[in-house]
């Protein structure tokens, strides 16, 4: 099973920087990270004291109250930001930490593939035809169910199906697939190597260094699990994906809180099911930043009739020196003049009654150096002024179309954000992070479509150093 990675040149420029200025500063992340430093460490009445005390009150340190509330309007009159929020702020010291990334070694995928894997899987050889009756008989039997419901909801899950009669062909190609299929496919002890990635770009066929594992396994109970561990450095980052049932629709879907948990372990239980995991695979450096009961459907379509799967999900980040990264909808910072994308360190994973079910972990990295090991930061009343300003400009569509829309900020947070740095690998500085729902209004039959919800979503992240702006996507 090859990979191919497609690159595909983008036709027009980026509207808005990664790090961008406030309207009485020139500083830009990226551009200006000496002089971020040197302010990092300068003496204010915002400095960290000389005390050595253990536990941190940012609250009393940077005049910070325990809730901020305000009401704005944007100069077009269509953005309107409500704020009714807890600032919640960490307890420990923050640095400024200088990082890069990590490329995983051949023990490191050795240790990956026995948590997940188990310590004697049988590989299944045959990648072409690995699926057996019993999974082609489990899909077409949704599919026919899909297909009765043409009307009531199968054209919703399928909706790339333009009639009843494409998407019935299409069940009859399943049906003739699952006629040739094994009852048991043929396996071998594991063996595994890495092999290169297909690359190609407008140019043609490109040689990299970049590499993948890509197994498929029979386990005990004539399942079958799916492991691919990236290994790159050109066109991607490293990253890993484990499926505990191969093929199926599990994926780690939207987070939006709404739904509770429908299983019989606690959250306290899925947790620690899930931290043991990641013990196992060495990722003891990340720590729990999102836990949320959620249904995994179909499709991400969440329209009534469509089968799910509920599970406990999780979002790991990393921490250094206890100082914590928050989880947010947007797991990338925007490319800009002086650096590419860069992607946020997490781990995804979710966990039933049988274990973990899904795990994705993407971006790793390594700590190079701690530059500054307390920063400096800007008063709480400097970041309220940055934040009134900039969240009616930056990515303030409203105004532009005309379209009402009201952002609901419901949790401001200080916490570690990584950043790309200037000459390669990335920067780790504290960020207030100003996050929560924002409902669209208009004159659809949906009179309300949120498009960031529980909390997660972040409409602006200010550097709690010199107030620069950072766009997240």
């Amino acid at each position: 099973m090859k990979k191919h990675i497609f690159i595909i040149l983008l036709a027009a420029l980026l509207l808005l920087a990664a790090c961008q200025p406030t309207p009485e500063s020139p500083i830009v992340v990226g551009k200006d990270q000496s002089a971020m430093i040197e302010k990092a460490q300068e003496d204010s009445p915002y400095a960290s004291p000389e005390t050595g005390e253990q536990a941190v009150d940012w609250y009393a340190r940077l005049d910070a109250p325990e809730r901020y509330t305000t009401s704005l309007t944007s100069a077009g009159g269509h953005l309107t930001v409500e704020v009714d929020a807890p600032v919640i702020l960490p307890d420990v010291e923050l640095p400024v930490v200088r990082i890069a990334p990590y490329m995983f070694t051949d023990e490191d995928a050795q240790r990956f593939v026995t948590a997940l894997l188990g310590d004697d899987p049988q590989c299944i050889t045959s990648k072409d035809n690995w699926r057996t009756r019993a999974m082609w008989d489990k899909e077409i039997l949704q599919l026919k169910n899909d297909l009765d419901h043409w009307d009531e909801y199968g054209n919703v899950i399928w909706s790339g199906f333009d009639t009843r009669a494409e998407f019935e062909e299409y069940l009859q190609e399943k049906i003739a697939k699952a006629a040739n299929a094994p009852e048991r496919p043929e396996t071998a002890p594991l063996s595994w190597e890495w092999e290169a990635f297909n690359v190609w770009t407008e140019d043609g066929k490109q040689e990299t260094t970049d590499r993948y594992i890509s197994l498929l396994v029979l386990n005990e109970d004539n399942s079958e699990s799916s492991l691919s561990i990236d290994k790159a450095s050109e066109y991607g980052r490293c990253g890993i994906r484990y499926m505990r049932e191969a093929g199926s629709d599990v994926h780690f879907p939207y987070i939006d809180g709404r739904w509770k948990n429908e299983l019989s372990i606690t959250q306290e239980e899925a947790t620690k099911i899930a931290e043991e995991k990641l013990r196992q695979m060495g990722l003891d450096h990340l720590a729990c930043a999102l836990a949320k009961s959620i249904r995994s459907y179909r499709g991400d379509t969440t329209v009534e009739g469509n089968s799910y799967e509920p599970f406990w999900a999780f979002v790991f980040t990393p921490t250094v020196n206890g100082a914590p990264m928050n989880y947010t909808f947007q797991p990338i910072v925007e490319p800009t003049d002086y650096n590419r994308p860069w992607q946020y360190e997490q781990c995804r994973v979710l966990v039933d009654e049988k274990g973990v079910a899904f795990l994705e972990y993407d971006a790793p990295c390594a700590v190079e150096e701690i530059q500054v090991e307390a920063a400096t930061l800007l008063p709480f009343q400097r970041a309220c002024e940055i934040f009134e300003k900039m969240v009616l400009i930056v990515e303030n569509n409203a105004d532009i179309y005309d379209h009402d829309m009201c952002y609901r900020i419901s949790k401001v947070c200080l916490s570690m954000v990584s950043i790309p740095g200037q000459n390669g690998g990335g920067l780790l500085v504290p960020c207030w992070n100003f996050m929560g729902e924002s409902p669209w209004f208009n004159d659809t039959p949906h009179a309300k479509e949120s498009i960031g919800s529980d909390e997660s979503y972040c409409y602006l992240t200010i550097n709690a150093i010199d107030g620069s702006i950072i766009a997240r996507q």
